[in-house]
């Protein structure tokens, strides 16, 4: 016998069925076995015959295939799958919430009031007040429109102080006038903007001592920041804030601000600089904020909570890093 040509599924061929000889067409004889006997995955097939809108297929096991349904509900849900660490497991549709996101962010400021409990002059080198909790060791503090910068704290006064700085006046204060933290610089000196309390992690961190903030997760932030600039002198005055990573200025990320003259001895000029930046960072890069005032008269204060009229703190500097991509 010659060999056969390509097939077409017209050939007939014998077969024996409960023993009758039949005959059955090619294309008739592969289609009927195939319809009866699903073809199995070692061999190429699924062994799966029957299939519903929306059905997946996963490996159940070794050369084993399963159908996963579509999801039904109308809510969107997501196919997930969670393993043990060193196998697999089965898919299943799931809704996706934030613990299954791990964006990274963080949120930071510089705050902390307290209050006189006494009244102070205006020569009074050490300031008595109800708790400096928070308070950096060395640093500066408002009352009032005076600014006074401190080389020392106990747990309840501010020591080494100097009065009437960044070109405030030195005034009397009275018992339980408010105190707040603040920031202040040498004129025209480029100065490492603070922040005192982080006040949510996730990927990005602040070190306290250095003030660099890191991000865990290369990627692209955005930095978006308000800072409570303060002029308790009898003109105006300017005030510049940038990033810098690694130590080296962030291209056009600055930002300049006129702030006002004081009105009187008590009301100090006052506004808010905003801004927010997209940065694209290293898990080895270090940002930070750096501040400049020419004349050294601006500074960064915090406006502190009140409970008539009800009204929560404002804090001097306030930054939110949450990573976009």
């Amino acid at each position: 016998m010659t060999s056969a040509s390509t097939l077409d599924g017209t050939e007939i061929t014998p077969i024996v069925q409960a023993g009758v000889n039949k005959q059955v067409t090619t294309a008739n004889y592969v289609s009927q076995v195939l319809n009866v006997n699903a073809v199995t995955p070692t061999q190429g097939g699924t062994n799966i015959k029957t299939y519903a809108l929306g059905d997946t297929l996963y490996a159940s096991a070794t050369n084993v295939l399963a159908k996963l349904s579509g999801n039904t509900t109308t809510t969107t849900k997501f196919l997930t799958q969670t393993g043990t660490g060193s196998a697999s497991a089965a898919p299943s549709w799931n809704v996706i919430g934030p613990a299954n996101i791990n964006t990274q962010y963080g949120s930071f400021y510089f705050d902390f009031s307290t209050a006189l409990t006494s009244a102070i002059s205006n020569t009074d080198t050490t300031i008595p007040v109800t708790t400096t909790s928070g308070f950096s060791s060395v640093g500066a503090i408002i009352i009032g429109a005076e600014l006074i910068t401190y080389t020392g704290i106990t747990a309840t006064s501010f020591t080494g102080c100097t009065r009437g700085a960044a070109g405030s006046q030195s005034v009397s204060h009275a018992i339980g006038a408010p105190v707040n933290g603040a920031q202040v610089a040498v004129a025209n000196t480029s100065t490492l903007l603070e922040f005192n309390t982080t006040t949510l992690s996730n990927g990005v961190t602040l070190n306290t001592s250095s003030q660099e903030i890191s991000v865990a997760v290369s990627g692209t932030y955005n930095f978006a920041y308000s800072v409570q600039l303060n002029n308790s002198t009898a003109g105006q005055t300017l005030a510049a804030l940038w990033f810098e990573i690694d130590g080296v200025k962030l291209s056009n990320s600055a930002s300049w601000a006129t702030i006002a003259s004081r009105e009187n001895a008590t009301t100090p000029g006052s506004m808010i600089i905003a801004a927010n930046f997209f940065i694209t960072l290293l898990s080895s890069n270090k940002i930070t904020m750096k501040w400049l005032t020419p004349d050294g008269h601006a500074a960064l204060t915090t406006y502190p909570a009140s409970a008539s009229p009800s009204y929560p703190a404002a804090p001097a500097v306030i930054l939110t890093v949450n990573q976009v991509s």
